[in-house]
């Protein structure tokens, strides 16, 4: 199906407690207390006392974080060097 308008990536995050993902991503690792996921050339992984999905399709995610405890977001473009944030 063919979307009218391109979704650019977009990350949210809405009060240290709700992250919000639009466009083409990857999710790479979910479990209770941490999720991970790509968008492009970017790898974030955030982690909490307790992660909850409260929405994930193909475009868009929705997660709950109770006490945020770290974000971490990595640059890791095609030719392997990588940089951490």
């Amino acid at each position: 199906m063919k979307k009218l308008f391109a979704l650019h990536p977009s990350i949210i995050l809405d009060e240290f407690n709700s992250l919000r993902i639009t466009g083409n991503y990857r999710l790479l690792a979910l479990s209770e207390q941490s999720v991970s996921f790509q968008t492009n050339d970017y790898v974030m992984t955030v982690k909490g006392e307790d992660v909850t999905v409260l929405m994930l399709t193909e475009q868009h995610a929705h997660i709950s974080i109770d006490e945020l405890q770290e974000v971490t977001v990595r640059f890791t473009p095609e030719e392997g060097n990588s940089h951490e944030y």
